[in-house]
């Protein structure tokens, strides 16, 4: 077995094609399908079924593409550091919306200030998806709210956040000095999207509750909430981190639900076969740095 014959089944899994592999990495149909027949044979294990001429990936393909992605990815980190000079190199790094808001661009920052020469590239996305893509190693680690719960995956805790629900200052509720989950429910909810930390830790209080709330308003853009519950009477979720200005001029107020329950916690993670470099774990120990 090679890298080459990682890298095919790789693009094949991918694609889940064999002709559609083949284009991509410029070779010949029977190249591949000979690669991918070659590793077969060799661990005595179907890693497709083709069934009505088309490929489905089987249980032994599943597991054998989480260890060729990071035997691929470590190889080609290997090539670049000892090619490149010190310091030179990429990172790929996910970070879920609401990190990506307040943490991350003075972290990303900062490590370019000491390392110009390696190329950061951030993709900011709901915390349900990075975790995917962390899995799948199109990510080299993530950061995200509140556990991943996948046992492939390092988990490193760096820092506490609290969710608040909140509302306008011309809210009915936003006087009162508590309030309960039945009172914020009367009300229409403006929430971010389903995959969202935000609205799994609320969905399952409700559920846990026995409430049902009612969505009106459902956005990837925690401003677009923002600016919602400030010209309608309605209700959010988010941490107050994220409305600092809004808090501090009154035009938003957090509403105190008793008794509280809205704590989480921010979670660097990366898959447990991932090689760590040098360089990730500066900008990791950066980000840890930021939440002190």
């Amino acid at each position: 077995m090679t890298i080459r014959h990682l890298k095919i089944f790789i693009a094949v899994y991918t694609e889940m094609s064999i002709t559609k592999a083949a284009e991509k990495l410029h070779l010949a149909q029977p190249g591949v399908s000979l690669a991918i027949r070659e590793l077969e044979d060799l661990y005595h294990v179907r890693l497709f079924d083709r069934i009505n001429r088309r490929l489905y990936v089987t249980d032994a393909g599943k597991l054998f593409f989480g260890y060729a992605a990071h035997i691929v990815s470590s190889f080609e980190q290997m090539e670049n550091a000892m090619m490149s000079p010190q310091g030179a190199g990429s990172i790929r790094l996910g970070s879920s919306i609401t990190i990506g808001n307040f943490l991350i661009p003075d972290a990303v920052s900062r490590f370019g200030v000491l390392y110009p020469d390696c190329q950061v590239s951030v993709s900011v996305d709901n915390s349900h998806r990075i975790i995917r893509r962390v899995l799948k190693n199109e990510l080299d680690f993530g950061v995200v709210e509140d556990r991943a719960q996948q046992e492939q995956l390092v988990e490193l805790p760096f820092m506490e956040d609290r969710l608040y629900f909140m509302c306008g200052a011309d809210h009915p509720l936003a006087c009162q000095e508590t309030v309960t989950l039945e009172e914020l429910c009367r009300y229409p909810f403006f929430m971010r999207e389903p995959g969202s930390a935000a609205r799994e830790i609320t969905d399952s209080l409700m559920k846990s509750s026995r409430q049902k709330y009612e969505i009106c308003w459902e956005s990837v853009s925690n401003q677009a909430l923002i600016q919602g519950i400030k010209k309608r009477p309605g209700i959010t979720v988010l941490s107050s981190r994220l409305a600092e200005r809004e808090l501090k001029e009154g035009q938003v107020r957090l509403l105190p639900l008793y008794p509280e329950v809205f704590r989480r916690q921010f979670l660097i993670v990366y898959h447990r076969q991932k090689y760590i470099s040098g360089l990730m774990r500066e900008l990791i120990d950066i980000i840890r740095a930021q939440a002190e």
